[in-house]
């Protein structure tokens, strides 16, 4: 699985407009196939960064996306709305869930 993680901090005057382009991108993006989640996030203790996280299956199915039109879009919402992004992009070997927590003697809250 690879896990993206892109963090924009965005000009206020300018929120609005990269929200809604985001938010035009996120249905055709996870209609994309092996695209297994795709969300867009407000930090609530800085108001002026956005978090755009996608999630996939493969790192071909990834490839294949940062070669879409979807991406293009916002890559240039990127550069004329936001100040230089950070970009994560890291393969995942495995998950674990909840019975993790209870095998190593913790308890969910």
């Amino acid at each position: 699985m690879v896990d993206v993680i892109i963090k924009m901090t965005v000009f206020e005057d300018k929120r609005n407009e990269v929200l809604s382009t985001i938010k035009s991108l996120l249905g055709q993006i996870r209609c994309e196939q092996d695209c297994v989640s795709c969300h867009c996030y407000l930090d609530v203790e800085a108001e002026d960064l956005v978090i755009f996280k996608q999630e996939w299956k493969t790192n071909e199915a990834f490839t294949t996306h940062l070669r879409s039109g979807h991406f293009k879009i916002l890559q240039g919402a990127m550069k004329l709305l936001s100040i230089e992004p950070e970009i994560r992009v890291n393969t995942v070997v495995a998950t674990e869930g909840v019975e993790m927590l209870a095998a190593h003697g913790g308890e969910p809250n």
